[in-house]
């Protein structure tokens, strides 16, 4: 499937091609896919496209947007030069430090990518989730909970409350088989945490419902509206103020030491390259 999608991408792509191609080459001055320029400077459509975001609609508003903008940068640019030297010292510094901070990135990027150990032991988010319980408060209350949305005609809605509450794995493949067939909407995923206000704005009409309605382990509610009937399984919950759930907060976490270690690691690498420049004696500090 996503084989299919990249080649539509490429298939779309490769069709502005041939169309702009053919409208700037009706034009006798262009001989190559140029579709703009500025006294000696020239614009092709493969820059341009290069440029534009994979998910973009209107392709031609686009490129008219991408013409009109490179246009006026050279323009400005050129007047500019009338006034600034570009062999000016202070604009050649930054030009060096910013291609050595681009070089280094870069380096430092395929690093990481190759040899770098993204794998954190679970022991370790256990014990930083222990050490800063104070920076995982909650802020909205939290639900672990189930969801279902019908007809409100339908003749099925005693099932669908009993099998909203489904422990078993058997009563847990008919729940599933159930809103495949007869649920407009549902939400069965009742292992994860979810902020309660997720559940609550599928539901029409809640917002002068009490939050604390939810508030009680393996409870069932039902809504109406004049369409549909939202049966909702409450399995556990926890309230603002409280301590997060480590599930809740685990793959944060994780992240939080990821970055904690390519820190590290990159401290490490400048730590090691400066100690072999010095044992090599390629370091001079004259004084």
């Amino acid at each position: 499937m996503m084989f299919y999608i990249l080649y539509l991408n490429k298939l779309h792509k490769y069709l502005i091609i041939f169309i702009y191609f053919f409208l700037f080459s009706c034009n006798t001055e262009n001989e190559t896919n140029n579709i703009a320029s500025y006294k000696e400077h020239y614009l092709t459509l493969d820059e341009a496209l290069n440029d534009m975001p994979p998910k973009t609609k209107d392709t031609t508003s686009f490129l008219d947007k991408y013409i009109h903008d490179w246009l006026t940068n050279k323009i400005v640019l050129n007047k500019a030069k009338l006034y600034i030297d570009e062999n000016d010292s202070e604009i050649i510094n930054s030009i060096n430090s910013y291609k050595e901070t681009l070089i280094i990135h870069k380096y430092q990027k395929e690093l990481i990518n190759s040899q770098f150990d993204t794998v954190i032991p679970k022991n370790q988010i256990i014990k930083y989730y222990e050490k800063y319980a104070s920076n995982f408060i909650l802020h909205k209350d939290i639900v672990m909970a189930r969801m279902i949305k019908i007809n409100n005609e339908t003749l099925y809605f005693d099932k669908a409350k009993k099998l909203i509450a489904a422990q078993s794995n058997i009563d847990k493949y008919d729940l599933e088989d159930f809103c495949e067939m007869y649920a407009e909407n549902s939400f069965l995923n009742d292992s994860t945490w979810i902020y309660l206000s997720e559940l609550t704005q599928k539901i029409p009409n809640l917002s002068k419902v009490n939050n604390k309605l939810f508030f009680n382990k393996n409870k069932i509610h039902s809504f109406t509206d004049d369409n549909f009937i939202y049966i909702v399984y409450i399995k556990d919950y926890q309230i603002k103020g409280n301590k997060s759930p480590l599930p809740f907060v685990f793959k944060n976490i994780n992240q939080i030491l990821q970055n904690q270690n390519k820190r590290k690691f990159l401290r490490n690498l400048k730590e090691k390259l400066y100690d072999e420049a010095q044992s090599l004696q390629q370091i001079k500090i004259f004084k």
